[in-house]
């Protein structure tokens, strides 16, 4: 009787969830023209360690991702709950993102995690500034996400992940935008987990710089995004030395298909070496990552960066995990 009940209630909350896709995608978004278009505020939104793999991390249970990567891992992971903190710097448009990630909520195969995010111009004289290669957007933005999963066993998890957010620039514009992503994760027993997201199902925000130096906003539909992917650990037993992802993403509207790549290695206990490599064949471009992770006791500190001059994109984070 209770196995009916959950199961009733997780086939109501997929249902409805489909029913709010399908709703905001029947929706005609306020698109701005691709000659006035300057910029979007992305709804994609990784955590430290998944931007330094180059974002494969769709289907690692193992090592603390946020709800951002793939809200089904939730329903799997193993690790015990934790608070991270992460915050990106922009080389490209000065604008920084601050996340705020809260422990998972757990009622048996069911899973709540919740998000906070704000977006800002950048202080004067912040520290690693690099030189402009885009507009300086002054503008606000917040966010509140929050992801639901459910494991059917202990090898598959359905998740889902829903944000809210408000934008604001020159206390003038103001839009609110509604997201949705859906995730999968098969772990069997063994090193290697399988997984597929589909992102990027609603609205971003869009801003403009006009003439007078004001920045405008607008709202259009965000970028959808497919992604297949899995990971590889070795050993399976004991420590973990190192981890290998994979991934072919495939952005809608874009040509040709994003093949990337991720390696963790961890030589000593407490410091994690990581890289990533993103290549799209028909854009001849070819994106490298790189980052590391320290940990001391129950915290955790991680750097990324997308190195200048070698990447079509320009940015840095840094990423502080507290474990419950």
């Amino acid at each position: 009787m209770k196995n009916d009940t959950k199961n009733k209630i997780s086939k109501l909350v997929f249902t409805t969830a489909i029913v709010l896709v399908m709703f905001q995608l029947s929706l005609e978004a306020q698109s701005l023209s691709d000659n006035n278009r300057k910029g979007a505020l992305s709804n994609q939104l990784f955590d430290t360690r998944s931007l330094s793999m180059a974002s494969t991390t769709i289907s690692d249970v193992y090592g603390r991702p946020s709800i951002g990567i793939n809200p089904a891992i939730a329903g799997l992971s193993i690790l015990p709950g934790y608070i991270q903190v992460n915050s990106n710097h922009n080389w490209e448009n000065e604008l920084v993102v601050h996340s705020l990630s809260m422990p998972s909520l757990s009622f048996g195969h069911h899973h709540i995690n919740t998000r906070l995010v704000l977006a800002h111009r950048e202080l004067d004289n912040l520290p690693f500034a690099g030189s402009i290669n885009g507009p300086e957007p002054d503008l606000m933005m917040y966010r509140a996400d929050l992801a639901y999963a459910v494991s059917f066993s202990t090898y598959f998890s359905l998740g889902i992940l829903q944000s809210l957010s408000y934008s604001t620039s020159n206390r003038v514009s103001h839009f609110w935008n509604y997201s949705i992503d859906l995730g999968l994760v098969y772990a069997p027993d063994g090193p290697v987990s399988y997984a597929a997201v589909l992102r990027g199902l609603g609205n971003e925000t869009t801003y403009e710089i006009i003439e007078t130096g004001l920045t405008t906003l607008g709202t259009q539909q965000g970028q959808q995004i497919l992604e297949l992917g899995a990971s590889f650990r070795f050993p399976i037993e004991e420590r973990t030395y190192m981890s290998l992802s994979f991934s072919n993403e495939k952005k809608f509207g874009e040509d040709g298909l994003w093949y990337k790549g991720g390696l963790e290695l961890v030589p000593i206990a407490g410091l994690n070496l990581r890289g990533g490599l993103l290549i799209n064949f028909d854009q001849s471009k070819f994106m490298p990552r790189a980052g590391l992770g320290i940990q001391i006791g129950l915290f955790q500190l991680d750097y990324m960066i997308a190195p200048e001059k070698l990447t079509t994109e320009q940015f840095h984070q840094v990423g502080i995990t507290i474990q419950l």
